[in-house]
């Protein structure tokens, strides 16, 4: 029969010697243990355990009192668990320092934007990620004074993985490439909604240019890359041509969005079609989609925030949490180890 061992809160007393010279009377003391600083606190496996169900599972406050009050026969406050995040919370900003380096490092950076509602007001999570590191940050801008703030992209000389949003090409020592998940979904709408058939034939193209890649191990040589921007240019004309043609015919829908994105694709057609040339250049940006979707769980679940500054620790402990299971590492235990005085470089690299 499998089942749980009785869990009980363990009090622990630390005492240290503390010894004089009898000649030069220097005193010496022993140390205390790293998260010992108070004379009366909670240790770093209830509070990693707290931090868990409360940043990693996003369970509100007033239900991680009760969960604690259930498995441990313990009340806490939710003031209490509040002030666990921030009093652990430059502990866990060092490991801050390691992503950033991480993400600097990284041939390719993924990075995208979502809003977040703080003190009744909207701010906004930017999110630089890759298959193995996250980093988020709060601002109250969307635009390139965020992104400058945060310290990530002005740094990043690798290529940006991104939508369409305008800040990201302002930052000319990187190389960008576009997301064709996005372009996909508005080709989705051209033809479904107004029966285009340009987009249609443009969807087509991009998932077989997916597949060609995928199928050359991912890149393709250069005669097959020719070949492709050719199709693109075509089936762009092809798409003047017709929206040209709907308009004499009175079939406006969708037209003057349709050319926009045209007008789009052309322009950045370097920037959409770089996934053919270089290997670690991926066909959309999901990453930084799937690392933003657990801002919008937290809303979802637990609200939104009534001060800036949890907002912030909670994109600090967000960033440490998504981190950790991208090298498979257990969340709990990981953050017991770090709050206990280990490094994240030495957790991630732990064996």
């Amino acid at each position: 029969m499998f089942d749980l061992p009785v869990v009980r809160m363990e009090v622990t007393q630390h005492e240290r010697e503390v010894k004089g010279c009898p000649e030069c009377h220097l005193v010496q003391q022993a140390e205390f243990p790293f998260y010992v600083t108070n004379h009366v606190q909670y240790g770093p496996a209830i509070t990693s355990l707290v931090l868990y169900w409360n940043h990693a599972q996003l369970i509100p406050y007033e239900r991680v009192t009760e969960m604690v009050k259930a498995l441990v026969d313990h009340s806490i406050s939710a003031g209490t668990v509040v002030n666990m995040t921030r009093r652990w919370l430059p502990v866990v900003e060092a490991a801050i320092k390691e992503i950033d380096a991480a993400l600097l490092a990284s041939k390719t950076l993924h990075v995208d934007e979502t809003s977040l509602r703080v003190n009744g007001k909207n701010q906004w999570v930017h999110v630089a990620s890759t298959a193995k590191v996250t980093r988020y940050g709060l601002h109250r801008s969307r635009g390139k004074k965020a992104t400058d703030d945060i310290g990530i992209l002005p740094r990043y000389k690798g290529t940006m993985v991104h939508d369409a949003y305008s800040v990201y090409p302002m930052y000319t020592e990187a190389s960008h490439a576009l997301c064709h998940a996005h372009h996909l979904r508005e080709l989705r709408a051209y033809t479904e909604l107004y029966g285009h058939s340009w987009s249609k034939e443009m969807t087509e193209a991009l998932l077989e240019m997916k597949q060609a890649v995928e199928n050359a191990g991912g890149a393709l040589p250069e005669e097959d890359v020719r070949y492709w921007e050719a199709v693109y240019d075509e089936l762009l004309a092809n798409g003047r041509r017709e929206l040209e043609e709907r308009c004499r015919q009175g079939k406006q829908e969708g037209a003057r969005n349709a050319q926009n994105f045209i007008q789009r694709l052309e322009k950045r057609k370097q920037e959409a079609l770089l996934f053919l040339r270089k290997k670690e250049v991926p066909f959309d940006h999901n990453q930084a989609e799937r690392d933003l979707r657990m801002v919008k769980v937290k809303q979802k679940i637990s609200g939104t925030f009534r001060q800036e500054d949890d907002a912030e620790a909670f994109c600090v402990m967000r960033s440490v949490i998504s981190t950790l299971p991208k090298h498979g590492k257990p969340v709990w235990e990981s953050l017991q180890r770090l709050l206990s005085g280990e490094s994240l470089q030495t957790i991630l690299h732990s064996s």
